[in-house]
């Protein structure tokens, strides 16, 4: 017998031009479909037949293959672009409605779906947003991850940020504002997982001797034929225990990590967890007395949390946090306790946020990353400085 999935909430699109269209969204799975408010009468009682006709849309897509940073939210924007509904009976609604977790049929064997993906053919469990992503892009859209992620942030020569998505508009943005606080000239920075030295040659710009290090031999390639100033790039795969011993001990003034920390919280696969203990031992003995560790990562509450409400009056629901099981982030505690634990002081925290009035990129997505931010930037500094 058909339920109400728990999980479900329902919300106009569009409603000031079109309010007989709405949305109903499975917030954990990130499933949803397009109806009519006749859809709204089914989901309340799926096993009252009728003889009506009601209309659909699917307007589910996976939209985080616009980018990382594109709108998470997982169904077709303007319901003016949905285009005519289809029109089904009561039967085929209700199997509709099923397929995509807004009725279901057990509750506990619905629940149970809420586990790792076996495969990336795996279509039962929802897994992880790690594992949700390679499948799209490995075995649905036949990608190659590594050239994706990069195409996404950088431009095509990989030389510097996109301007025209989040990355460029707050992280790009706020990099150039931060650094030059931060910076003295000579000052020795150590840029971990530094890519193809985008960031690390905003640094040298600056004045600073910097290092970049990275496992791609082809990103350390074009990084070096880019360096500008006092900066060099080594290939050293950070995830090998020990490679960070070939770097002298206590010699760097800061150490700099963006978008890579996360993966010693929560694995890029599944069962294979990183040694974040040993990670902070290294950054500890490269550091200079009283020099600092700065962490750039994607935000612990807001990052991927679905953009709702109007596009400039912005909302989110929030589904999990402490426990994490789909999300990518470590809630703040356990990401900032560790260090506190190996004698590191926190001396500084930073949300940066985009410009309401952004014209680079969508007004969407301004209003969303200028009311809740996407990234999150600690500063640690070693005990006793």
């Amino acid at each position: 017998m058909s339920q109400p999935c728990p999980d479900v909430i329902a919300f106009p699109e569009s409603p000031a031009t079109h309010p007989d269209r709405w949305v109903l969204m499975n917030v954990h799975t990130r499933q949803s479909l397009g109806a009519g408010p006749e859809v709204l009468e089914v989901l309340g009682a799926p096993d009252t037949a009728t003889d009506k006709t009601y209309r659909v849309w699917k307007i589910w897509r996976f939209s985080h293959l616009d980018g990382l940073l594109a709108d998470p939210s997982r169904f077709k924007r303007d319901a003016a672009t949905w285009g005519d509904p289809e029109l089904v009976d009561h039967t085929a609604l209700v199997k509709l409605l099923t397929e995509q977790c807004l009725l279901i049929d057990d509750l506990d064997a619905y629940r149970a779906r809420f586990d790792i993906k076996r495969s990336l053919l795996d279509r039962q469990r929802f897994g992880t947003y790690h594992q949700e992503l390679g499948q799209q892009l490995i075995a649905f859209q036949r990608a190659d991850p590594a050239a994706w992620w990069l195409q996404q942030k950088f431009t095509p020569d990989l030389s510097a940020i996109r301007k025209d998505n989040l990355y460029g508009a707050v992280q790009d943005r706020f990099l150039d504002e931060w650094l030059p606080k931060r910076l003295t000239p000579g000052m020795r920075v150590l840029d971990l997982g530094c890519g193809a030295g985008t960031i690390a040659h905003k640094m040298s710009r600056l004045g600073a001797s910097v290092l970049g290090v990275d496992p791609n031999t082809e990103y350390i390639r074009l990084a070096s034929e880019r360096a500008v100033g006092d900066a060099s790039f080594e290939a050293l795969d950070l995830n090998t225990p020990g490679a960070l011993d070939a770097l002298p001990a206590a010699s760097f003034d800061a150490v700099f990590m963006s978008d890579a920390l996360l993966f010693y919280f929560v694995p890029y696969e599944p069962g294979k967890p990183l040694d974040l203990q040993r990670f902070i031992a290294d950054v500890r003995w490269l550091l200079k007395p009283g020099g600092s560790f700065w962490s750039l990562e994607p935000h612990p509450v807001f990052y991927v949390q679905p953009w709702l409400g109007d596009a400039d009056r912005p909302f989110t629901v929030m589904t999990e946090y402490l426990h994490t099981r789909w999300r990518i982030n470590p809630p703040l505690s356990a990401l900032t306790r560790p260090f506190l634990e190996s004698g590191f002081v926190v001396t500084g925290v930073e949300e940066p946020a985009a410009r309401r009035d952004d014209a680079e990129v969508g007004k969407r997505d301004a209003a969303f990353a200028s009311e809740f931010p996407v990234w999150l930037l600690v500063e640690f500094q070693l005990a006793g400085a």
